[in-house]
This record gives C-alpha cells, structure tokens and sequence, in this order.
C-alpha cells in the first residue's frame, strides 16, 4: 500500500489549479515567455526533466514550461519538510532527497514513477547557483538517465537569477524566459557513453542570467530597492586591498571596510564603479570567480582564516548516539590542510571533510552544514562570507579531483 502511495502522481485538481495562478502571477511578475522545442510534445510516454538551478522558484517555472505533464519534482528535504508548504507538496508527490544519507530509496522512487508513467524532474546542480553561474556536480544523474532510458528534455532558464539572487530574501519583478528542449531521445540514452551523456548534462547546466543579458537588445531590469544588499555574503574579498572577508553592503552598493572601493549594483544586475574609481568586475559572476582562483592562491601560499562561531547538532546520519552537548561556541578555522573547529569551553577539536561535496549546503553569510564522524552540524560563523570561503574550498578540492572543468573547455564564455 506505501508503494502504491508513494508512487502515485500529484493531485490533478490542486496541481492544475496552482498551475494556472503560477502561469498568471508569472506573467504578471516576470513577464515570462517560452521557447519550447517542438519534439517534446511528440513524445507519448514518461519524460526525464532537467534544469539549471537558478532560483526558489524553478520548479514552477519547469512545470509552466511542460503544461501538458503533471510533474513529480525531487527536493531536498529541508524543503520539502517545511511546515508552511508540507500540507501542499504532499499533494504535488514530491520525491526527498536527504544530504549525507545514501539515497537509494529516493533512486527506487524515480525508476518506479518513470515506470509507471509519470514525468519526474532533478536538478543536477542540486542547490541554488551561489553567484549565478554553474554549480558542479557528478555522474549520477548521467548514471541514473542511463538506466531509466527514457527521453530527457531540460527547461533552462533565463533570468530566474536575476529575480532572485542567492543572497537576497524576496523576489524581484523583472523578466524570466524558459527555454525547452529535447536533450536526448531513448535511444541516445542507451547507445551514448556515459562520459558523453554527462558532458552534454553538464553544457546544458551552463546557462548564466549575465551572458543571457549581453545577447539581448536590451538588457532586463528586475525592480528592488535594495539591490546589493547582501551581496557581501557572496562577494567578501576586496580585490582592491586584497583583503578576505572585507567587503560590506547595503541598499546598492558593495564596499570594502577597509579601503576606498565601492561599487554599484544597477537594475540589470551589473556593477558600476563610484565616481573616481572603475569597476574591477562586470557582475557578481565574474566577481566571484576571481574570489574563488584567489582563495585557491591563498591556500597554496598556506595562509589561515579563522572565526568564531557557533555550532548547532542538526543530524546523526551515523550509527553511533546523538552528541551530548548539541550547541557549541568555539572558533572554526580553514587551513591549507583542512577545517578545524576549537571547542571554547572544553578545549576539544573536531576536523571537518572538505571536497566530498562541490557545494556546501549553507544559507550565505548565515550557515553551513558540516559533518564529523556521522554528525551532521550546522554552523553559525560570526564572519558574514565565511559559509562562501568555506563552500568555495569545497569546490576548488572536488572540481580538481574530478577534474569537472574538462566538460566546459571550448564551451561559450
């Protein structure tokens, strides 16, 4: 009877409702339009969706994009557990996926929905874009398109970031597009190596809103009032004084507390410098790419960050009993050898794993889960960028040790 339950669509009647008031708020908000390819409305049976992970909202911009399919989406299940939303996503039949755990019943569930004809939706990159570009992830989805051997169709959107930047709380109106398209037929899915399925998987992933906004005629604006606010969480490292964890924002202006830098976020996302002084970057994108080679520079020179923070016992995804104290202040540092946290009241040291994942799970400048010994922790760093230091470590190891970047040489800027 749970196999049954669990395998089960959404509700037709709250699914098309909520389908048509997205569809209209969309438009109103975003002024959202399509290009669909024409093939996916040829295929009968059950479709695979990818997308790129750019907002809260794509996945009811992937459902808009595919209105004749009633669409089971996978979701982390922080998300799908929120107590605001778990009475509706009951009704939508989403799939969990849990972060540290071996997700094999969520694989089954999958497989079963595909096999009993039901459309399902992943998002490869797994989290939100932190600036707006890609997020690396591994051949599991590449993996798992292969087993399942069915059509893959990707909804790629365009300008989802923009409406709502990683580091800001609330949406701003402005302008989205979606573009479908049919990745690869069943007979590819088979036939295809794996090195091939994931390197087109990870060419369709790269879409970023900046790009998108230079081959317009004219560039979207998305309207907010505090535009930049923020960003500090994102983009910490002065390139002006060279300083880590320096620079500030408010309203829409990113600065440096400590040297005279100082730059504009205008409505169309890109930066413009303060009287005086030129802008070192065209938008947070680039910005944060140059943070990310810089912290690599960093840690070869063997240079040390550290903060105080405060941990909080999250998860036991172990076999061994929950820790007996459950909150703990102390001062968590990144070496070129790893990361550390010093217990301020016991003296006592925990070390931290990084590069088994190409993105932290964090809320920027508010936290970031880390595990120790089957323990899941979530920590609360006082330093607001020290979650993007620490994700961005993360992803520098994992993107050398998997050598991700060979997928994107000779793709477009």
């Amino acid at each position: 009877m749970k196999k049954r339950q669990a395998l089960k669509g959404p509700n037709p009647f709250v699914y098309g409702s909520i389908l048509l008031l997205v569809r209209f708020l969309f438009k109103v908000l975003f002024r959202m339009s399509f290009r669909r390819d024409p093939r996916i409305d040829q295929i009968p049976g059950p479709l695979f969706i990818v997308g790129n992970h750019a907002a809260y909202f794509d996945p009811m911009v992937c459902a808009a994009a595919f209105p004749r399919r009633r669409i089971r989406f996978v979701s982390g299940a922080e998300v799908a557990n929120t107590k605001a939303l778990r009475a509706l996503i009951r009704r939508f039949s989403v799939i969990e996926i849990r972060p540290f755990h071996v997700n094999f019943s969520t694989t089954r569930e999958i497989i079963g929905s595909i096999a009993a004809g039901h459309p399902v939706a992943l998002y490869p990159e797994a989290q939100r874009s932190m600036a707006g570009g890609i997020t690396p992830f591994g051949p599991e989805t590449a993996k798992l398109i292969r087993h399942l051997k069915v059509p893959v169709a990707a909804a790629i959107c365009h300008g989802a970031y923009l409406a709502w930047p990683r580091w800001t709380k609330i949406f701003r109106p402005g302008k989205i597009e979606v573009e479908t398209r049919l990745l690869f037929t069943a007979e590819e899915t088979v036939t295809l190596p794996l090195e091939t399925i994931q390197e087109r998987l990870v060419r369709a992933m790269d879409a970023d809103d900046y790009s998108w906004q230079k081959s317009r005629k004219r560039p979207a604006r998305y309207s907010s009032r505090k535009r930049a606010e923020r960003l500090s969480a994102v983009c910490h490292w002065c390139p002006s004084c060279d300083r880590p964890l320096a620079m500030k924002s408010e309203k829409n202006k990113l600065f440096c507390s400590h040297c005279s830098l100082s730059l504009r976020l205008d409505a169309t996302g890109f930066f413009s410098a303060s009287p005086g002084s030129p802008a070192p970057f065209d938008h947070p994108l680039e910005f944060a790419g140059w943070q990310r080679a810089r912290l690599q520079e960093a840690a070869e020179e063997g240079q040390v960050f550290s903060t105080a923070c405060r941990l909080s016992f999250l998860d036991n995804v172990g076999k061994g009993e929950d820790p007996a104290r459950q909150e703990r202040p102390g001062t968590l540092s990144l070496t070129p050898e790893g990361l550390s946290f010093r217990d301020d009241e016991t003296g006592e040291m925990l070390e931290f794993d990084l590069g088994d994942s190409p993105a932290l799970y964090c809320s920027p400048g508010r936290y970031v889960n880390l595990l120790h010994n089957g323990i899941v922790w979530r920590a609360y760093p006082e330093a607001e960028g020290f979650a993007l230091l620490l994700t961005d470590r993360s992803r520098i190891i994992w993107t050398a040790n998997n050598d991700f970047d060979r997928y994107l040489e000779g793709s477009p800027a």
